[in-house]
């Protein structure tokens, strides 16, 4: 007879716990615009850059206000009338992650926020020039930077057994 609690390999099962959100991340990018903010050709790019990663099996990660470990992924993102817009999953298993999904549930992250690097590149004739624009990661805040980029639907926590 095996204790309730013990650690026999039969049948043991692992629950996922994740909270999905659907928000804008960066509004109507800019015409014809080479500065530090996305253009609509960057944000095209973005959407291309997160779709790789996920192909890759390397999804783009999530954190809260751009710092600590990631408390989730992208799921999807695609382009709409200019805008940003995607569909994060995050992961109740892990601390950071719960803390997270608890925040935007209780209204206290109400915002996204992409985290990017770009490269400059400097020309006398042009002077300082943004080129590539680098995707790190996506996250939820309490206030963005850019007007629009809000959270619209949040999932309530779903769990699943799987088998190990």
């Amino acid at each position: 007879m095996t204790p309730p609690h013990s650690n026999s390999s039969k049948s043991k099962k692992a629950h996922t716990i994740t909270t999905l959100l659907w928000g804008t991340a960066n509004p109507e990018g800019i015409e014809n615009y080479h500065g530090m903010y996305l253009s609509r050709s960057d944000v095209a790019d973005m959407v291309s850059q997160i779709d790789t990663a996920s192909a890759r099996g390397e999804p783009m990660p999530v954190l809260v206000e751009h710092k600590g470990v990631s408390v989730g992924r992208v799921i999807s993102a695609w382009e709409h009338q200019g805008r940003l817009e995607c569909v994060l999953a995050l992961d109740g298993c892990v601390l950071e992650g719960a803390i997270g999904a608890e925040m935007v549930r209780s209204g206290i992250c109400r915002d996204l926020s992409l985290g990017y690097t770009v490269s400059l590149e400097n020309s006398a004739q042009r002077g300082i020039v943004c080129k590539k624009k680098q995707l790190r990661e996506i996250s939820v805040v309490v206030k963005g930077l850019r007007r629009k980029c809000h959270i619209h639907a949040v999932s309530a926590a779903s769990s699943g057994a799987n088998s190990k």
